[in-house]
């Protein structure tokens, strides 16, 4: 029976093959993963059987007289492969590599472009592409970058010089099957152009023409033929196509072309024979075996297999169409949403219109606005998609081209936001205003429907001034008779361009909309004109409330009198922290229900108890010897990017963890000193950027006033969702921003900058429920600036205490 699940979605997938991914997927219940182009997720019974395998089978080193099994089994995996990508071994050899970029290091390293040889690649490259450049350059090769438009007209201009058979000059054209910024197939067609010698008329030059295809993007969710397209070389990683194993990927050759791969380095198993003594050695004849120095990732080679096999339940054309219409559905969907006051909602960084499978793969790249035009940061939406429970992708993707060309950024452009703190993989999100990158979302074979739902969902509550207007943008043409919905109300496009009312009701998809708060826009405020009018006024700043917080991302223990300050802060604040099997630091971004554990200390006894709901508290001595860290076991974790060291908390206390939460958990309390390359330093608390967080309470108040009365947000817990230190009572709303130094009793405090907000705040700290505010007000109030608070250090570290109804003076 054909399931509706929306007027212009396509489903493609049987039923059949829907119930074996619901089970094969059953991990991802309640999350939505969009970022398939990234990595795409490996399915339960695929890592079952492989671990299965390895777990029946012995695989010894396949260079072993006894490993001549595990080398029948990646022979046999190596042609699997070729035969996966209908390309025969009389023409293609496939080399095991580390994955693309080892794929495009290898050829980079061993290119031979002979006399004056160009190494040509595309704009809209990744990364591992532009890093060929110096290589080449160094092996003789001079560069050039072929512009995105450049390169269309060039490939369909009827001008081409034949290639030269005989030729002292050999060049290399590097492409992407399928651009991992936006999505566009670029035709394979270009490989056979390439060879005929269309490109000898960009470098002026006859020479014999190479092509590499980077492979990467495209062969998850794509065929790829070598016997109709027959590229020089091909790279690519299994972990993209189908998860696991990760770590390994393959360079494909034409054999005919091998002749062009000059290496020098050779490692074991590489060679016939090499004397010690001279500088003498023979090669392998084979060219798979002359390039897989040492031994080769074997058991992962054997782990391919069982990926392959999930490619012959599902055909990769019905994986290739079933991404397309998830990726259109999104786009079309995202074109036509318009905030109340008729502005757009997303700018689309589109190379297609989405109308043609050949053309678009399932990747929709965009930016969002807000109903004044301004653009939302990136990390905005990012913190927004993590309270969904989305996975998504921002930046620019490490394809540096594709980015400047969909953002309009100059070379200039790009320095200057480098300078004003830009970097690759960074947070700086907006700059001046211009977005610096995107959002991406890519689809994958195990997408559904609702996973494209509940983004729309998640961009329409959060950012969506409402309500939303319908409408095509001016020139923008839709399919005839598609349907877009507002409401419950659907609307059909008429003549290509109009949209026509329908009285029919849209079908339902199996997400709960009415579980998310219905949002409103809220109050302007403008801060500096508050500020200026309350700069001279006379305040008597009090602190109200003091918290430490002993067990990292738990619960809050509040102090009623005063509190001992010690040289990395308030005396065991963040003494303590959570790690998981893998020795990582426990969070409430990984674990609401962390704010369920409550700490309470007793100075009389000397004793940390912990309660959770639902079973029996646990006891822990606050103070311990130094030479009880010998007897605990080291652990060693990051926080924020920096190193720290604890020691275990003993075998009762993880099992009252796993009692509490149901995962396999450790208690670690922070060493005395930590041992950093052979030198002790001093002692460092669990937090994860300064030694205290003040809060300011009126702009709490500020906030709560704002907060729309029909949110779930309970708005008499918003100052502890801010997990502040000192809170501070008497000050006007966001006055702290301005101070460099405070005062509190006889301390003094320095400034280190304000605290930058994540989805934590979303968290009631009582419950464990998740809200959209107030982390969504605070975005749009300040346009994407998610800061609130600010952290102090001290300026020395005497001993004394901070006393609740201490003087606050500022500075």
């Amino acid at each position: 029976m054909e399931h509706v699940l929306h007027p212009n979605y396509k489903e493609t997938y049987d039923e059949e093959i829907l119930l074996w991914l619901t089970k094969e997927f059953a991990r991802t219940d309640g999350e939505f993963y969009l970022d398939h182009a990234g990595a795409t997720l490996y399915a339960d019974s695929q890592i079952k059987r492989i671990s299965q395998d390895l777990a029946s089978s012995l695989y010894a080193n396949p260079h072993s007289a006894a490993g001549n099994f595990t080398s029948e089994i990646i022979e046999r995996t190596r042609y699997r492969i070729l035969d996966f990508f209908n390309a025969s071994s009389e023409e293609y050899s496939l080399i095991f590599t580390s994955g693309t970029t080892g794929s495009l290091k290898t050829v980079a390293e061993t290119f031979n472009f002979g006399d004056s040889g160009h190494f040509v690649y595309l704009e809209n490259n990744h990364t591992s592409v532009l890093g060929m450049r110096d290589v080449t350059m160094k092996n003789g090769g001079r560069i050039k970058c072929l512009g995105f438009h450049e390169a269309f007209e060039r490939f369909q201009s009827d001008e081409s010089i034949p290639d030269v058979i005989e030729s002292r000059s050999n060049s290399l054209f590097v492409y992407p099957a399928q651009c991992n910024f936006s999505g566009l197939k670029y035709p394979l067609e270009w490989i056979q152009e390439t060879h005929k010698g269309t490109l000898n008329s960009l470098t002026d030059e006859q020479s014999k023409w190479y092509v590499l295809l980077d492979a990467a993007g495209f062969v998850g969710t794509s065929a790829l033929d070598l016997s109709l397209h027959k590229p020089d070389f091909v790279a690519m990683s299994f972990y993209k196509m189908f998860g696991w194993p990760t770590g390994i990927g393959a360079l494909i050759v034409r054999n005919s072309s091998e002749n062009v791969m000059e290496k020098v380095y050779y490692g074991g198993g590489t060679v016939n024979m090499a004397l010690s003594n001279t500088n003498f050695h023979v090669k392998r004849e084979n060219l798979h075996e002359r390039f897989e120095d040492g031994t080769v990732p074997f058991l992962s080679i054997i782990s391919l297999q069982y990926g392959l096999d999930i490619f012959s339940r599902i055909p990769l054309t019905r994986i290739s169409t079933h991404v397309f219409h998830l990726a259109q559905y999104l786009h079309h969907s995202l074109v036509t949403l318009h905030h109340r006051n008729s502005k757009r909602l997303a700018i689309i960084y589109a190379d297609t219109d989405y109308q043609e499978i050949s053309t678009q793969g399932g990747t929709v790249a965009f930016n969002i606005l807000r109903s004044s035009g301004a653009y939302v940061g990136y990390m905005e939406i990012l913190h927004m998609a993590g309270l969904f429970k989305i996975h998504l992708r921002t930046g620019c993707f490490c394809n540096p081209g594709a980015c400047q060309r969909h953002l309009n950024l100059s070379n200039d452009d790009v320095l200057q936001n480098y300078d004003a703190g830009y970097k690759c993989g960074g947070s700086k999100d907006l700059i001046d205003g211009r977005p610096t990158g995107a959002v991406r979302v890519s689809f994958g074979y195990s997408s559904s429907f609702n996973d494209a739902e509940m983004l729309l969902l998640m961009l329409k509550k959060c950012f969506l001034d409402g309500p939303a207007v319908v409408k095509l943008p001016e020139g923008y043409v839709i399919p005839e008779n598609y349907i877009y919905s507002r409401g419950n109300v659907n609307y059909k496009t008429k003549g290509g361009t109009e949209i026509e009312k329908l009285r029919v009701q849209r079908s339902p998809t199996g997400i709960t909309q009415d579980s998310l708060i219905n949002l409103s826009p809220g109050n302007g405020f403008n801060k500096n004109e508050m500020m200026e009018r309350n700069e001279m006024e006379s305040k008597k700043l009090v602190l109200s409330k003091l918290y430490i917080y002993p067990v990292k991302s738990c619960a809050a223990f509040e102090i009623l009198d005063s509190w001992e300050l010690t040289g990395k802060g308030l005396s065991y604040d963040r003494e303590w922290m959570i790690v998981n099997s893998s020795g990582v630091c426990l969070t409430q971004k990984q674990e609401v229900n962390l704010c369920l554990i409550k700490p309470s200390l007793c100075l009389q006894s000397m004793l940390m108890r912990l309660d959770y709901p639902g079973i029996p508290g646990i006891e822990l001595p606050l103070e311990y010897r130094e030479d009880d860290i010998t007897h605990g076991e080291l652990c060693r974790s990051r926080i924020c990017g920096h190193r720290v060291q604890g020691v275990d908390c003993g075998e009762e206390v993880a099992q009252w963890l796993g009692l509490a939460l149901g995962r396999d958990l450790r208690l670690i309390r922070q060493s005395r000193t930590q041992e950093i390359r052979g030198r002790s330093r001093l002692e460092l608390s669990f937090s994860s950027q300064a030694q205290f967080l003040l809060v300011n309470r009126a702009s709490v108040e500020w906030l709560v006033d704002r907060i729309p009365e029909e949110s779930d947000c309970d708005k008499n817990g918003v100052l502890h969702r801010f997990r502040g230190n000192l809170i501070v009572l008497g000050a006007e709303p966001f006055e702290e921003e301005q101070w460099t130094h405070i005062r509190v009793g006889e301390h003094v405090f320095e400034v280190m900058g304000p605290c930058t907000r994540c989805q934590m705040v979303c968290i009631d700290q009582q419950t464990g429920l998740k809200t959209i505010e107030p982390l969504r007000l605070l975005a749009e109030e300040f346009q994407g600036k998610m800061k609130f608070g600010i952290y102090l250090s001290r300026t020395n570290s005497t001993s004394g205490k901070v006393k609740i109804g201490d003087h606050v003076i500022c500075m």
